[in-house]
């Protein structure tokens, strides 16, 4: 998911920042302190916009029509301490509506309820599963070790599950746990690889386990097939 939020106190942003990350830690999320600063950030690809009403400029309710006009698909979440601004805004049709102070359930139960249901957004990783070959912006693409690329195509394999520490040791060393440092090397090395295409958010990593976020790379032909390659049997 991508988000920008938009207060002249910046200690507002800081924390919408914070709450959105630990919400949703593979997306990106932005701040402005003002509309000016929130037109140079936005674009197509953002997909929700939390905008505060009262700031000095141009103000959250003057901005909406030309948000409507040049975003068709942005999702508008007003943020305000001031709650009697609710019958203004709610003839704006905005996607939804937060009173300071904002709690992480709060965020939450608006974002499921958006106008405009979230699309996964794409990276520029593109991968081949037969033979396994992986695209950045047309061009061939590798993380320059065997292994890295191997422990790759394993998490494509996986379609987006996690796998632990174990199972992996278990493919690439036969579960030689003194590979323990190797392994996290080979990860160090492939979200290096993937930052220099902006794709390092890919990666997931949760409770010891990684895996990858299938639903951010185009990928063409059956993954099962990978297994036959490498002989994961």
């Amino acid at each position: 998911m991508i988000t920008l939020s938009v207060d002249d106190q910046k200690s507002v942003t800081d924390l919408m920042v914070y709450m959105l990350k630990k919400i949703d830690p593979n997306g990106t999320h932005m701040s402005a302190s003002n509309m000016k600063q929130a037109f140079s950030l936005l674009n197509d690809d953002v997909q929700v916009l939390f905008l505060d009403i009262e700031m000095p400029g141009m103000n959250g309710i003057k901005a909406i029509p030309i948000l409507k006009e040049k975003y068709k698909r942005l999702n508008i979440i007003y943020v305000t301490g001031h709650p009697e601004y609710v019958l203004d805004v709610v003839r704006l049709h905005p996607s939804g509506f937060l009173v300071k102070p904002v709690y992480e359930e709060d965020i939450i139960h608006e974002l499921q309820e958006l106008r405009f249901p979230l699309e996964p957004v794409k990276s520029s990783l593109k991968v081949q599963c037969s033979p396994f070959a992986l695209f950045a912006d047309g061009k061939p693409f590798d993380f320059g070790r065997g292994l890295a690329s191997e422990l790759f195509a394993y998490l494509v394999y996986k379609e987006g599950a996690l796998c632990t520490n174990g199972e992996l040791l278990g493919i690439l060393w036969e579960g030689n746990p003194d590979k323990q440092g190797n392994l996290r090397q080979l990860v160090l090395n492939i979200r290096a690889c993937l930052k220099k295409i902006g794709a390092e958010n890919i990666i997931i990593k949760k409770y010891g386990k990684i895996g990858i976020d299938i639903n951010a790379i185009e990928c063409t032909g059956n993954p099962a097939e990978i297994m036959e390659q490498y002989h994961w049997y």
